[in-house]
């Protein structure tokens, strides 16, 4: 009887390893969970989807005698695009390694432990992308001393104060520019040695680097939405104005204001009715559906509980992925799921109308299996890899149906 080759279990992986990942994903980026995944079929690198920007106002009534129609006018449209973009997940094992793990599970328990390792590592970027601007920003620099970086500005948010590294990890492969390019003397591909409070330390110097610089993962940065690596997140989508990409969607939001969602910064305490006034001035600004999540800190979290508490029984609200919230009772959709995120801006609040809110996705997450199959040798060293992939971005088709505050404190 053959022994047991590397095509013959190509189906196992595949089949068992892509659900652990997902099911990571789930476990680690709550907002993920929540939001509806529409798979699409589109030709090129794009999802265009219509949207109207103004209303024909050919109506009107008439005085005494008078009985002209109204000049014929026209609807306002114009396309919204999502770019498709690319993430993926590597694994290799050398062939050392697979003869020393035998007679504890073989190889494929290294594979294994390799997948957890990668699967926690991709569902904490995707976390990190869906919280974002779309921009790729990790953090500004604040200071250098050659290798050791102060870091502030989380996603590149400013008014974001608390854990300002809490999406720097240890073995993050980073760049750091300055506008549009690489700081001159070679802040590029920079390893995360160890992470202290606000200081990022490198495997080797970023001296060049100055106050303000962005940081961001490697090949990642571009200029704008069709160009940059990384998927948008909720804080480039729910706003004002532009973000630092251009127009948002293809459509400059700033010269349309049925393309803005609400914004305020306001410095306000947190209170059930700061959060109505919120869901008002939304609810009045759109023809869309009403908010129906909100996600914020858990300090903001906890201080409504105190302020609910006092007036009436606490209910909460089962979510998908396991998830649960704290239940507001109010606003257009009536019961309102108050979702926290560990990560969340300091002071923030996201208002969101999921129906609104969609992964679009041309390839779901998948090992690929061309070449040879999903486990495969690397050529010209003894070992062997697999790497799986998404092309997918997170989309808004009623940008003016959502809302966040900015400036929310709990005293």
């Amino acid at each position: 009887m053959a022994g047991q080759e590397f095509q013959y279990i190509q189906d196992i992986l595949k089949e068992f390893y892509a659900p652990a990942i997902v099911n990571q994903v789930y476990h680690k980026a709550p907002l993920w969970a929540q939001i509806e995944k529409k798979e699409t079929s589109m030709q090129g690198k794009r999802v265009t989807i219509p949207v109207q920007t103004a209303f024909t106002e050919s109506v009107g009534a008439r005085k005494a005698n008078d009985y002209s129609l109204p000049t014929a006018g026209r609807n306002t449209f114009d396309q919204a695009y999502i770019y498709m973009k690319r993430n993926y997940g590597r694994i290799q094992v050398d062939g050392f390694s697979i003869e020393s793990a035998q007679g504890k599970g073989g190889w494929v328990d290294i594979v294994s432990s390799e997948t957890k390792g990668v699967s926690n590592a991709f569902a904490m970027d995707i976390d990190r992308q869906c919280m974002g601007r779309g921009d790729g920003v990790i953090g500004h620099v604040a200071s250098v001393s050659t290798t050791a970086v102060t870091v502030d500005n989380p996603l590149g948010i400013v008014a974001d104060t608390s854990n300002v590294a809490k999406w720097f990890r240890v073995g993050q492969v980073l760049d750091i520019y300055n506008g549009a390019s690489v700081v001159y003397g070679g802040a590029t591909a920079l390893t995360v040695e160890s992470i202290s409070g606000a200081v990022v330390t490198m495997a080797s110097t970023a001296a060049s680097a100055s106050d303000g610089h962005t940081i961001r993962r490697t090949l990642t940065y571009g200029t704008t939405e069709a160009t940059a690596g990384e998927m948008m997140g909720i804080d480039g989508i729910i706003d004002s104005a532009d973000t630092d990409l251009g127009d948002f969607e293809g459509i400059d939001r700033t010269a349309n204001e049925i393309w803005q969602a609400y914004e305020s910064s306001t410095s306000t305490v947190v209170s059930e009715t700061a959060i109505q006034e919120a869901l008002d001035a939304i609810d009045q600004r759109t023809d869309g559906e009403a908010v129906d999540l909100m996600l914020t800190t858990y300090a903001i979290r906890n201080k409504l509980i105190d302020l609910i508490r006092a007036d009436r029984q606490i209910d909460t609200m089962d979510l998908k992925a396991g998830w649960k919230a704290i239940k507001y009772v109010g606003g257009a959709a009536g019961e309102i799921p108050i979702m926290v995120h560990k990560n969340c801006p300091l002071g923030y609040i996201y208002f969101i109308a999921l129906p609104h809110l969609k992964f679009y996705t041309l390839r779901k997450l998948v090992w690929d299996n061309k070449g040879g199959g999903v486990v495969k040798p690397v050529a010209g060293y003894d070992a062997y890899e697999a790497w799986f992939k998404m092309y997918a971005n997170l989309g808004c088709d009623c940008s003016n149906s959502m809302g966040k505050l900015t400036a929310v404190t709990t005293a």
